[in-house]
């Protein structure tokens, strides 16, 4: 019997490694025959097919240089060499040291021009691997455009982890990519420390260091109660804004709703946080929570202070824990009631463009699919953008502000069934069927509101359109035809002839997203409205300042009495145009439309006031009460100024009834008190027939 073989010797000239081991640069053991120890736990075949490289001798190198090196020195310098001698004088290359040192590569592959040049030297797996859990630091991707080319970067000898380490800054290449349609994706690894002294700087207040504030979490919401409140937070929360992951919860199923405490201890501060102020609201649903809440302060406003003053310091370095709280915190409804009749600062606004800038900086507008991380962070990663995408939407919308998201810069592919799973994708179990639904029916209307506003409401669209009523009709009929395929979609207990008889109280009744359905219809017609009254000329404008440095009259000289200079006449209201068929169905539409809203506020049960509702929401009942008074103070006739008044009033009569319960309606009510308040007359320019209407109490409308 003969001997075993020793062991390979790595690098030896004579048993040189195997591809696998030689493609990555790693040691290849064959301590007990074939295949190598790495291999035969990767599961890799173990070859040895490919020639070893050819490297490329000094001497060749420079003899194959030095030709083109003496043109390239003839042409910029004429007759003088690159290092100042006279080109003519031949130097020994025995003696020359290079210009440029010679590259060895292990093995290049020339292809054809179209696929180009692939180098080998890379490992050709890698291994999953967490990118948001990265124990070197956080990540913040490189994009196209970085100061670090993803296209040079590709070529760094990454790991079989994907990682490429240095000193405080390392890079993690995702993994997967480039592909077909998908360009190299790399990120910045960077360690915290480097951050430590920037926090400082942008801290809102909160100086306590993460024990500290770790224990001031765990006295304002004990852990027991933190479990009940994450319940709370899947059940009705979650549906409507999915941004986090039940299974790094420790939640296994879709039924399993309560999370053992050790894995509260896990989830960073300001996110969790975050998510027990986000179900406060909902205490009312849990037995032993309603009867706490009843005879003790709610901790709500110092959870939310919290989290702003964590998010402050932790957005220096962002993991997707930053974006989960920051989206959570933007959707935090008014705690005070003077709040809720007030709009919002420019600071919301500022805040979404903050959570973009996240979102973009931690690459999750990227699609994410194919990467080496794990399927919880794929689901999560996706999940997040899509809320980020509507956030970025609606707000756009209502707030009239111009996105800070454009289609050119993002590429992930709409959400599905297994973006809600939980757990690994084999054997884990799948959410029911409505659980995802809401969510998922919310980010197809913001698609659509995306278009609905580059169509009528960006700068450019606006100026085209609003005279424009032939092109405003056939664009508005194209986007109502995109609602009513939306709404087709919808399961039948979720269409609104049917909401009624829903379940009322349960989570997945989506009442706030048929209230953002019912509100693009509205801006719909509220951009095909206006080209049906042409505005008035503007006034003329007199600058008292350039009038007395520059007329020899007197400032105050009665000659100066505007109100009696020839042709000053007083502005005139807006000129309405004879009703065309075309015209008058579109009336009719938009009245029928604002029926169904009033209808549908009215009919609005405390269950529903109780459910889930965006913070945007409320802007949307200001933007309703608008769009009413437009109707009636754009009536074209007599009857269309009747059903008008009779709209305004009707609408006014449920937000004060629905105010009560439902306070989210009140800045609606406050637009429209603020309207009527000094009389309409007082108001608007209204048009003869509108200004009877309007000041007869015993007009009633034909509403046949």
């Amino acid at each position: 019997m003969s001997s075993p073989a020793p062991a390979r010797p790595y690098r030896s000239k004579r048993h040189r490694p195997c591809d696998q081991c030689r493609g990555r640069k790693l040691g290849c053991q064959i301590d007990d025959g074939l295949p190598c120890q790495r291999c035969r736990a990767s599961k890799l075949d173990c070859t040895f097919d490919a020639p070893p490289p050819k490297r490329v001798r000094l001497s060749q190198s420079l003899s194959l240089a030095e030709p083109s090196l003496q043109e390239l020195s003839a042409t910029a310098h004429g007759d003088v060499g690159i290092l100042g001698r006279d080109a003519s004088q031949e130097v020994p290359l025995s003696t020359a040291e290079p210009v440029f040192p010679s590259l060895e590569f292990d093995q290049v592959n020339v292809a054809s021009p179209a696929s180009g040049i692939i180098l080998a030297g890379r490992p050709p797996t890698q291994f999953v691997q967490s990118i948001d859990k990265l124990d070197q630091g956080y990540a913040q991707l490189f994009g196209a455009s970085s100061e670090s080319d993803p296209w040079l970067l590709r070529h760094c000898r990454f790991d079989d982890s994907g990682m490429k380490h240095f000193y405080k800054v390392h890079y993690r290449n995702a993994g997967g990519v480039p592909t077909a349609q998908r360009i190299p994706v790399h990120f910045m690894i960077t360690s915290p420390e480097l951050s430590t002294a920037i926090k400082q700087e942008t801290n809102a207040g909160l100086c306590e260091g993460p024990r500290e504030t770790r224990e001031k979490l765990d006295n304002l919401v004990p852990p027991e109660y933190g479990r009940r409140l994450v319940a709370l937070f899947v059940k009705y929360v979650f549906p409507a804004l999915p941004v986090i992951s039940r299974s790094q919860l420790g939640l296994k199923t879709a039924s399993s709703q309560l999370p053992e405490q050790t894995a509260l201890a896990k989830v960073p501060v300001h996110l969790l946080a975050a998510i027990y102020a986000s179900a406060f609201p909902f205490v009312a649903h849990d037995d032993y929570l309603c009867v706490l809440n009843t005879y003790h302060a709610s901790p709500i406003r110092k959870l939310w202070r919290m989290v702003y003053e964590l998010l402050t310091v932790e957005i220096h370095s962002p993991r997707l824990a930053v974006l989960q709280a920051a989206l959570l915190y933007i959707q935090q409804q008014p705690m005070d009631e003077a709040r809720y009749t007030t709009a919002d600062t420019p600071f919301v606004w500022s805040f979404v463009g903050q959570i973009v800038g996240l979102a973009c900086s931690l690459g999750v507008h990227i699609e994410c699919r194919m990467w080496g991380i794990p399927a919880w962070e794929k689901r999560l990663r996706r999940r997040l953008w899509w809320a980020v995408y509507a956030e970025d939407k609606w707000r756009s919308l209502l707030m009239g502000r111009p996105p800070y998201l454009y289609p050119a810069e993002w590429d992930v592919s709409d959400l599905d069934e297994g973006d809600f799973l939980i757990g690994p994708r084999q054997g884990f179990s799948t959410l029911a069927c409505d659980i995802d639904i809401p969510f998922r029916f919310l980010v197809n209307l913001a698609r659509i509101a995306e278009e609905i506003q580059g169509t009528f409401y960006t700068l450019r669209a606006s100026q085209v359109l609003n005279a424009d009523f032939d092109t405003s009709i056939a664009l508005g009929r194209e986007l109502l035809e995109k609602l009513n395929s939306w709404y087709s979609s919808l399961p039948e207990t979720f269409r609104l002839p049917n909401w009624s008889k829903s379940v009322h109280g349960q989570a997945p009744y989506p009442t706030s997203i048929h209230f953002a359905y019912l509100l693009l219809v509205v801006y719909v017609y509220r951009a095909m409205l206006r080209p049906m009254a042409r505005s008035s000329d503007p006034p003329m404008i007199f600058d008292l300042e350039e009038m007395a440095a520059t007329s020899p009259l007197p400032i105050d000289d009665p000659s100066l009495d505007f109100a009696d200079l020839s042709g000053l006449d007083a502005i005139p209201d807006i000129s309405i145009p004879n009703v065309s068929d075309t015209s008058e169905i579109t009336l009719y539409a938009a009245e029928k439309c604002a029926t169904i809203l009033v209808n549908f506020t009215r009919r609005l049960t405390p269950s529903d006031f109780t459910g889930f509702w965006y913070s945007w929401s409320r802007i949307g009942f200001a933007t309703v009460s608008n769009f009413l008074m437009l109707l009636l103070v754009q009536a074209p006739n007599i009857a269309h100024a009747m059903r008008g008044k009779y709209l305004v009033e009707s609408w006014l009569q449920v937000l004060r009834c629905q105010s009560q319960s439902f306070p989210l309606v009140k800045l609606g009510l406050a637009r429209l008190d603020a309207l009527q308040w000094g009389g309409l007359a007082d108001t608007f320019m209204l048009p003869p027939h509108v200004q009877d209407i309007a000041t007869n109490a015993n007009a009633t409308p034909d509403l046949e």
